[in-house]
């Protein structure tokens, strides 16, 4: 299951002046207001956190980072750099300002995109077998989402230099219990849809041994 990031820009950005960013641009001032970073530090926080419901490009990543850069949002820690050390990137005054603005927006409704539930609703098609394989996978995908997330402390990879804590952003934390709510609901979803398919294949057996 993916949720769609097929959409380049906020269509509401433009009515207050904010500038025209792609979902990734937003979630790099997002990170950045959290701590500073490098590039490689940025992908592997949306690994940990964002990458499996927002549609972050890992190839826009890098290019992103100069954009936001020539257009002062973002500024290079010029002293890591001189130091041959990876550029550390972090959030100017004005690119505060946008994350402001565009924090203030209504969030667009979420676009789901779930090739197996459209497998499972013409699964009748190929026998309730099949139907158990699909369902047997988004347990598998649900375990992992779960696991990632429960084995992610909010802040625990912040670099050393990081001010703040994370628990004085709770919403980091919010993120990770709302992730193991849904998969513990896809769980439950699961152990019910087996439940009944395997039901309906007992009672199928029944009537066969009946003939």
């Amino acid at each position: 299951m993916t949720l769609s990031g097929r959409y380049s820009e906020d269509p509401h950005a433009a009515d207050i002046g904010l500038p025209k960013l792609t979902p990734t641009g937003w979630t790099v001032l997002g990170f950045l207001s959290l701590s500073s970073r490098n590039g490689y530090q940025l992908r592997q926080a949306v690994q940990r956190s964002v990458g499996h419901f927002w549609g972050v490009s890992y190839g826009q990543l890098y290019p992103q980072l100069k954009h936001l850069e020539a257009n002062g949002l973002i500024a290079a820690d010029e002293p890591a750099a001189e130091r041959g050390r990876q550029t550390v990137w972090q959030l100017t005054e004005q690119g505060a300002t946008a994350l402001d603005g565009w924090l203030s927006l209504p969030a667009q409704p979420a676009q789901r995109r779930d090739e197996g539930m459209v497998k499972l609703l013409f699964s009748d098609h190929a026998g309730p077998r099949a139907m158990l394989r699909l369902i047997e996978q988004r347990r598998d995908e649900a375990r992992g989402r779960r696991d990632q997330a429960t084995a992610t402390v909010p802040g625990a990879q912040w670099p050393e230099q990081t001010e703040r804590s994370a628990d004085s952003v709770p919403a980091t934390w919010l993120v990770r219990a709302h992730t193991i709510a849904l998969a513990d609901a896809e769980l439950a979803w699961c152990d019910q849809a087996q439940a009944l398919i395997a039901e309906q294949l007992g009672a199928s057996s029944e009537s066969d041994d009946v003939r």
